[in-house]
């Protein structure tokens, strides 16, 4: 018995876990901008994705992770959004995401495809 539970558990072992932190994730940017900064917000069970403040829709959902890619769907199935892990860095996925479109490019950061959101620290 010992042995059967010892192989199922080692089929089951995964060598590439991700280790995602809890937390806050804000876009990494330059230039003179003072609008709302873009950021990802993860805890065990949600994710937040924030990025226009002149929206009124809330991009909040739920998130699976399959080697280091990282998925979001909004609790109304509506969007969809793509970061790959890289350590305390997600890096978005443009091509596999909905649109992320400013309501007005005055008042926000534009999101491209590969731009790094790194953990902020408390």
């Amino acid at each position: 018995m010992f042995l059967v539970l010892s192989l199922l558990t080692g089929c089951s072992f995964n060598n590439d876990t991700i280790n995602l932190k809890y937390g806050t994730y804000v876009l990494e940017h330059t230039g003179t901008n003072t609008g709302v900064v873009p950021s990802v917000t993860i805890s065990d069970e949600n994710i937040s994705f924030s990025f226009d403040a002149l929206s009124s829709y809330l991009s909040i959902g739920t998130y699976t992770i399959k080697n280091d890619i990282l998925t979001m769907i909004t609790h109304d199935g509506r969007y969809k959004y793509v970061f790959q892990v890289d350590g305390d860095k997600l890096l978005f996925k443009g091509n596999e995401s909905s649109a992320v479109n400013l309501t007005d490019d005055r008042f926000g950061i534009n999101i491209t495809d590969k731009a790094e959101f790194k953990l902020k620290e408390n």
